[in-house]
This record gives C-alpha cells, sequence and structure tokens, in this order.
C-alpha cells in the first residue's frame, strides 16, 4: 500500500490559514514540516511487522484551485498512491477547539481511514476534544479534494490554528504530532 502525504494549500500563492499568537505560521509551512517528520517516522520503522510506503506532494505547479485538485488527483494516481491524507488545521474563532477528520460520504475506506486517524488522535492526545469524522458530499468545504482522488482520501484537521492553547501545544509537539499520524497509517495498512 502507498500513501499519498498531501499539505493542503500546495498551490502556487496559497498557504491556507494562519495561526494565532506570537508564533505566527501558515498552514502549509506547519504541514510543510509535519508531513516531513511523519514521512522520517514511517522511513525508520525497520524491523516492525509492517512498513507502508509513502509520496510527499506539497508543490502543486497551478494557481487556480480546480487546477489544483485535477494536478494531485492526477499525480497520484500516476504514482499508484492507494490512499490519500491531506494535511490541514482549522482556523475560526480564538475558542475554536478539537481535530475532526473528513473523508468521501460514500467511500468505506475513507471512513476507515478517517477513523484510525481520529481514535490514534485521541489516543496521544487524549485532553483534546474529537469533533469526530465527518463524511463531505458535493459542494461542501473539501468535496472536491476527496471526490477527485482516484483513491480512499481523508483531510486531516487535528487542531485549530487560531486557539491559542492548541496552537501553543502542537507547535511545540510536532514530532509527537507525527507518531500519531505515522502509527494511525501503519494501522490502517495493517487492515
Amino acid at each position: 500500500m502507498k500513501i499519498g502525504l498531501c499539505v493542503g494549500h500546495s498551490r502556487l500563492g496559497d498557504q491556507g490559514a494562519y495561526t494565532s499568537g506570537d508564533y505566527i505560521l501558515s498552514e502549509w509551512d506547519f504541514n510543510r514540516d509535519l508531513v516531513r517528520r511523519i514521512g522520517h517516522v514511517l522511513s525508520n520503522q525497520h524491523g516492525w511487522a509492517i512498513e507502508a510506503e509513502y509520496e510527499i506532494y506539497d508543490q502543486y505547479p497551478v494557481r487556480s484551485y480546480t487546477g489544483a485538485i485535477n494536478y494531485i488527483a492526477r499525480k497520484m494516481q500516476e504514482d499508484y498512491v492507494t490512499a490519500a491524507i491531506e494535511l490541514h488545521f482549522n482556523a475560526a474563532t480564538p475558542t475554536a477547539h478539537g481535530h475532526e477528520w473528513l473523508y468521501w460520504h460514500s467511500s468505506n475506506t475513507g471512513k476507515k481511514l478517517a477513523t484510525v486517524l481520529r481514535d490514534t488522535m485521541e489516543e496521544g492526545y487524549p485532553n483534546m476534544k474529537s469533533r469526530g469524522i465527518k463524511p463531505r458530499g458535493p459542494r461542501q468545504r473539501g468535496s472536491a479534494f476527496l471526490r477527485k482522488t482516484h483513491c480512499p482520501a481523508v483531510i486531516a484537521e487535528p487542531f485549530f490554528g487560531s486557539n491559542l492553547v492548541e496552537w501553543s501545544m502542537m507547535n511545540k509537539s510536532r514530532d509527537k504530532l507525527a507518531g500519531v499520524y505515522a502509527r494511525a497509517i501503519l494501522d490502517f495498512v495493517d487492515g
């Protein structure tokens, strides 16, 4: 099984949302660093019973949202990716909090991947609010990525960058968060 690790907002000129507080970072910058940490954990699992092949996607050479979705969907199909995770973080009011995992409403395997990610996040961060797994249909936020990929896919929203407490916690524990993703991926690959 080959996992596509896609950094959200990777099209030209897009940075996504920004964190709050003294140390401000864009979604793209945070997740570009995080995806490399996830890859490092997955690459150093030699000797484990389960290994996961992965491909990182963090540069989409187009400007439009539709062009970016078409590009990444085509590229993952060419690379024989069998499941994909697009990394994001939420932003809303300063009091919004929690993690959520979006999947295409009719994809049972996408739902399974979202469930494994949610469960592993709950284990790793038991004091965080779980906003659950959420199906997406046409014209809903994130639906284009989930619908156009040829494989099961999840949009990961593990915290709110607009919440100072969550942002500070995640920024200080990036390796821990990368480990959560890696464990979930290995659990998913294991079946």
